[in-house]
């Protein structure tokens, strides 16, 4: 499976998921929840009704109610079986592919490393560094000003002034991370784990 099956699948489960717990539920407050535009969001509730997943049912005051239909609780239940395994197997392959960038960051006394995405990749390497002397010295992301375990969340990478390496964390969307940020930063500062598959990477 690809990343974008993987994201299309892991937004499908949210939307489910959402409408399981609260047949009232926004798309605007699922698309704060889900963290993507509110147009995006419309397209998979429109995904799921032409799937036959969703149904949908008026409610007093021109308001829409949402329910899963037997076959919206049948795919809920498989995407979740396959998020879970997904994870389980995205957690060892992170694991091991983050600790041996980090034992060779270590060995070239490379120790200072920004974080390019916050994502479950970013947390991984995150809990990896505790035990290791990297210095996480920063994530980027949206949440600028804010800080995950210590660690300073900035906007964009020229806001680190000094840094040895940038390891690729966006799990969806690594080749377009990748390719904006050898834009501003050399290749041969740029890591790209194992697991995460584009092109033109900068080798180890």
């Amino acid at each position: 499976m690809n990343n974008k099956d993987l994201k299309n699948n892991d937004m499908t489960l949210g939307v489910l998921s959402a409408i399981e717990a609260d047949s009232r539920v926004t798309q605007r407050s699922l698309s704060n929840e889900l963290g993507i535009a509110l147009g995006l969001t419309n397209s998979y509730f429109k995904k799921c009704i032409n799937k036959g997943l969703v149904k949908i049912k008026q409610v007093p005051a021109n308001r829409y109610a949402y329910y899963l239909t037997p076959r919206g609780f049948s795919e809920k239940t498989r995407l979740t079986a396959e998020y879970l395994k997904a994870s389980f197997d995205f957690y060892g392959r992170a694991k091991n592919d983050l600790k041996q960038i980090m034992a060779v960051c270590i060995e070239k006394k490379m120790f200072n490393i920004v974080l390019s995405d916050q994502s479950e990749l970013a947390e991984i390497a995150i809990i990896i560094s505790f035990s290791t002397n990297i210095n996480l010295v920063g994530i980027i992301g949206k949440n600028s000003n804010k800080n995950i375990n210590g660690i300073p969340i900035k906007a964009n990478i020229k806001l680190f002034k000094k840094f040895d390496k940038v390891i690729i964390t966006n799990v969806y969307d690594a080749q377009s991370r990748y390719d904006e940020l050898s834009k501003t930063v050399s290749i041969n500062k740029i890591i790209v784990p194992d697991l995460l598959k584009i092109k033109n990477r900068e080798g180890r």
